[in-house]
């Protein structure tokens, strides 16, 4: 197994000689990018994987690799939907998990819009905050105690972070310009804080929490 990685390495060195078997693993985003290529990966080394998207059907196109890695390698993928920039469909898409009650190792926050024009969400946030940041805010807590002890959740910030500190005095671009890299700044900062917040709190029972920058990718 290789310990160090650059901008080079591929999913495939990372988790080279990893069994993940018998691992739970809950990723939103999965009908495009990074989320099918996690999901990909995570099957193909067996871990049983549960995809949120917006999109179902879409998702379902996306994923078709996902799925046949999965019965290849003795993991298994499951869709839920999942709007990010409608909370009443967070927290149906928590609720549902927590009705279920099988509990995950890991939960990936990878879903996300960049650099959007503006628009507001179904709760009137402005898109990006409310999308990146909120969305995941409301699930990630939601499902907490269905995160074992030793798990970990996983929030996909950005060096684009960097472009704008978190505003709560304007959210909403109501009294700011609206520019959409410093929107965009703003939700990658506030996922980094999540993070730091999310581990302080639950850090006693096992459970980390950490924010991670994905690389540009094209």
């Amino acid at each position: 197994m290789v310990d160090v990685f650059g901008a080079t390495s591929t999913t495939e060195d990372v988790l080279l000689g990893i069994n993940l078997r018998g691992k739970r693993i809950f990723i939103t985003g999965v009908s495009a990018g990074l989320g099918v290529e996690t999901a990909r990966s995570l099957v193909a080394h067996g871990a049983d994987v549960v995809g949120a998207a917006r999109d179902l059907k879409k998702a379902e196109a996306a994923t078709a690799q996902v799925r046949t890695n999965a019965e290849a390698n003795g993991g298994s993928f499951e869709l839920v939907a999942l709007d990010l920039a409608n909370l009443k469909s967070v927290r149906a898409c928590a609720d549902g998990l927590l009705k279920k009650g099988e509990n995950f190792d890991v939960v990936i926050a990878n879903a996300g819009v960049m650099a959007s024009p503006f628009t507001n969400t179904a709760d009137h946030f402005e898109m990006q905050f409310g999308t990146n940041h909120l969305g995941h805010f409301v699930l990630v807590n939601r499902i907490a105690s269905l995160i074992r002890a030793g798990g970990r959740v996983i929030n996909l910030s950005s060096a684009g972070h960097r472009y704008s500190n978190v505003n709560l005095q304007d959210p909403n671009f109501e009294r700011t310009p609206y520019d959409p890299w410093v929107a965009y700044g703003r939700s990658k900062t506030a996922n980094i804080l999540f993070s730091v917040g999310f581990d302080k709190r639950h850090r006693g029972r096992g459970v980390r929490a950490a924010a991670v920058h994905p690389g540009h990718t094209h």
